[in-house]
């Protein structure tokens, strides 16, 4: 197997350029994919300094996809809801390996970072030795370990608006156990407020209840308007047409549906206070 460690980002699409390659950071998910291990040349991105790390610009955060967890844990300046997702993604050793943009081209239906990130209306900046180009990150993930980039491309970064001062956002993740576990359902939620102390506007996104993490556009209209004290009636009785469930090991598709009701009702409650 041929495995080239790039220096810039340069030769990395110089090396794409020429041929596909499978491109790894962290690699914190290659063991889980024996198959994929002997397929094709290897690209390591882990050395090229100018995809890490997470810059500020006039309201706009760019965090660099080869970004680790524990780093965006970590930093204060992040968003509450990208915080609590990094903060449940996997041990601490997973962490400070794996990163953001490794999360995201996984594409797994129960990737913790997808959910957080829709909250915030990310984009993805996608570069190959043509140049670049920006997707909304719904367009990026498009199925079970598929996404928009070409066989050329490789994930820059990840770009999204810091939230207003009048927004709350939270993150909450259902699983098996405490400590690290994959999720059965996830939710991530953002709630604008009013001066009235009732949601002005409100994302809400889910993952692992169907094959792509999604928002569910039907909750987010029933919360608009709603005070803090009936968001999770609100939940409760909204419909779900957009979620798809999956139904494997972790749970059934109807356990799915209900999680996803109880994640999106303890993350609304603990976005709930008006800021």
């Amino acid at each position: 197997m041929a495995y080239l460690v790039a220096d810039s980002l340069d030769t990395a699409l110089s090396a794409l350029a020429r041929e596909p390659h499978r491109i790894v950071c962290g690699a914190t998910d290659c063991f889980a994919e024996p198959a994929a291990r002997a397929s094709g040349p290897w690209l390591d991105i882990s050395r090229i300094a100018s995809l890490r790390g997470i810059r500020h610009d006039r309201g706009s955060v760019h965090v660099g996809a080869a970004t680790t967890w524990d780093d965006i844990d970590g930093s204060a300046s992040m968003p509450q809801v990208l915080r609590e997702a990094a903060h449940g993604i996997g041990s601490r050793q997973i962490r400070v390996q794996g990163t953001i943009g490794g999360n995201l081209c996984h594409a797994a239906p129960v990737a913790d970072g997808v959910p957080a990130l829709l909250a915030l209306h990310a984009r993805v900046h996608l570069a190959s030795a043509h140049g670049q180009r920006e997707l909304p990150l719904d367009r990026f993930v498009l199925g079970r370990r598929r996404t928009a980039s070409r066989p050329d491309e490789l994930l820059a970064s990840v770009v999204f608006e810091v939230p207003g001062p009048a927004e709350t956002t939270a993150f909450v993740k259902c699983s098996h156990r405490e400590g690290p576990a994959l999720a059965v359902v996830s939710a991530a939620v953002r709630l604008r407020w009013s001066g009235r102390g009732v949601v002005e506007r409100a994302i809400v996104a889910v993952g692992a209840a169907s094959e792509v993490p999604c928002r569910v556009r039907a909750v987010e209209l029933a919360l608009e308007g709603c005070p803090s004290p009936q968001l999770a009636g609100r939940v409760a009785a909204s419909p779900l047409p957009e979620l798809a469930p999956i139904d494997d090991c972790r749970g059934s598709a109807s356990l799915r549906l209900h999680l996803a009701r109880v994640a999106i009702s303890r993350a609304c409650e603990r976005a709930g206070t008006r800021p």
